[in-house]
């Protein structure tokens, strides 16, 4: 009787422990299906994300656009007029856009405000009028107090990433020192030191609230600000010229890729990950010609970054292969 009473309690004690088993089975293969699905889910979020275009995202909602500009029929005139060079331009210069919507979000710099390098250059990284250079057309001395420098293989002035984030630092001290984003729209064209003086002088006359309709400009400066307005709101109100604004992906467009001194040439990047050469140049525009400077690394098309990584690692490995191979034999007597 003592022995079947055991035989059962073993027996109860061992279903037990199979059922908790099959229990923590159960729950490690919840856990783990749902984990899975996590995982997938948040590829799909990611897919969907990439497959919007940059436009229709919080980067470029319209709560981004807060100048509340009014635009006269000479302004709307030219906006019709430059409707499509714009659109030209973004497509032409896409590989910049994700970068340049996401740094004016970062620093909470009205979207309006990036009319400026469109207005300026249409984007053109590399372009120069008389003394002014970049996509942002800096002259030499503003490019230098904003922090960027020139060494024999590179300049920061052509690099529009660099010079992007030198162009926001710049707005942000304009409006710091003139306390309205439209006024600083025009100091750019006609510098801070005009505008105060303009500030100054309606102030004296009597004008109420100066801003920049109603202060005193150059006739270049008056056209600079029709044209900044007009810009504007062809970035906001697209539909209304007759134009959409070119489909971007919503994801950055480069990843730097870290050389090491291990490459040395942008043809070089083109021919070992397979990337336009025409792409790599635009991406790294601050270089003077071929040759890669190891303290400003490599930006890649997010494509293709990988690929070179990987081709620059497979060479590593056969130059350290073949210098083992290489090396004399040493005989021990």
């Amino acid at each position: 009787m003592i022995r079947k009473t055991l035989y059962l309690c073993v027996g109860v004690v061992a279903a037990a422990l199979m059922s908790i088993n099959a229990c923590s089975s159960n729950v490690q293969a919840n856990t783990n299906e749902s984990e899975l699905e996590r995982i997938a889910h948040e590829r799909e979020l990611e897919a969907e994300r990439e497959q919007k275009s940059v436009w229709e995202t919080d980067l470029a909602d319209e709560s981004r656009f807060t100048l509340n500009l009014k635009l006269n029929a000479q302004e709307k005139a030219l906006a019709r007029k430059y409707a499509r060079t714009i659109t030209h331009n973004l497509k032409r210069n896409d590989v910049y856009v994700h970068y340049l919507l996401t740094k004016f979000k970062e620093h909470d710099v009205p979207l309006e405000l990036a009319a400026i390098p469109l207005l300026e250059s249409g984007l053109n990284a590399k372009v120069h009028n008389g003394g002014a250079h970049g996509a942002w057309q800096y002259v030499r001395s503003t490019g230098k107090s904003l922090g960027l420098h020139k060494t024999q293989n590179y300049d920061g002035i052509y690099d529009f990433f660099a010079s992007t984030d030198a162009g926001i630092k710049y707005l942000q001290r304009l409006y710091r020192d003139l306390g309205d984003w439209e006024l600083v729209a025009v100091a750019y064209n006609q510098g801070e030191y005009g505008v105060k003086k303009a500030l100054q002088r309606a102030a004296s006359a009597g004008v109420k609230d100066p801003n920049a309709e109603n202060i005193r400009l150059s006739r270049s400066t008056k056209a600079y600000l029709m044209r900044f307005k007009a810009y504007s709101d062809v970035l906001k109100n697209p539909e209304l010229y007759g134009v959409r604004l070119p489909k971007i992906k919503n994801r950055p467009a480069f990843r730097r890729v870290e050389i090491a001194g291990r490459l040395n040439s942008l043809n070089e990047a083109a021919r070992l990950s397979g990337a336009r050469i025409e792409v790599i140049r635009k991406l790294n525009s601050g270089y003077t010609g071929d040759k890669i400077d190891e303290n400003h690394g490599l930006y890649m098309p997010v494509e293709h970054a990988e690929v070179l990584e990987k081709a620059i690692s497979d060479k590593d490995s056969v130059a350290s292969n073949t210098k083992v191979t290489d090396s004399p034999l040493v005989v021990i007597k």
